[in-house]
């Protein structure tokens, strides 16, 4: 079975219940990301200068 997602090609791991009537079958990639879907993460900044150092 693959990936309900279009642009995916991979193998289908787990089934996820999405809404009341939809399932879709996701691989290890998209499940990771639908599981993970509430976590907030800190932003990272940096200086402009520090990055303009990096890029050159």
């Amino acid at each position: 079975m693959k990936c309900s997602i279009t642009e995916c090609k991979s193998k289908a791991e787990q089934p996820v219940k999405i809404g009341l009537k939809e399932t879709r079958n996701l691989c290890k990639y998209h499940y990771n990301l639908f599981k993970n879907r509430d976590e907030k993460y800190p932003p990272n900044f940096s200086k402009a200068s520090e990055f303009k150092e990096k890029i050159n």
